[in-house]
């Protein structure tokens, strides 16, 4: 059985490996840091669930452009892992944003018009 999703959905699939990469391209960071991080950064406009964080984390890592790292940041608490940029990751991130840019300006034209008329 296939499962359907609305489009919001869909977009927001479709933008979830940039948003990831750009926010880590900041710096290092663990899961819920990421989590609140990604919608505070986004003003609301992107959150993220752990059911589709650690899974896509995973696949970023397996595809070589996430390197995670165990930190023990406060004493008596549990390591973390702590997921930063491979020079990969990097290049990835440079190719999506170069591929989003123009999307998103045209798709801004295209709603809104093109005010230069």
């Amino acid at each position: 059985m296939t499962r359907k999703t609305d489009a919001v959905t869909e977009l927001r699939r479709g933008a979830f490996e940039l948003a990831l990469l750009a926010f880590l391209d900041k710096e290092a960071s663990f899961g819920g840091a990421i989590i609140d991080g990604l919608e505070e950064a986004t003003k609301g406009g992107f959150t993220v669930t752990e059911g589709a964080l650690y899974p896509a984390l995973g696949r970023l890592e397996k595809k070589g452009y996430l390197e995670p790292e165990m930190r023990k940041d406060i004493e008596g608490r549990k390591a973390r892992k702590y997921y930063s940029l491979t020079p990969d990751g990097k290049v990835r991130l440079k190719e999506l944003k170069e591929a989003w840019l123009p999307l998103v300006e045209g798709m801004n034209i295209l709603f809104m018009g093109d005010e230069n008329e």
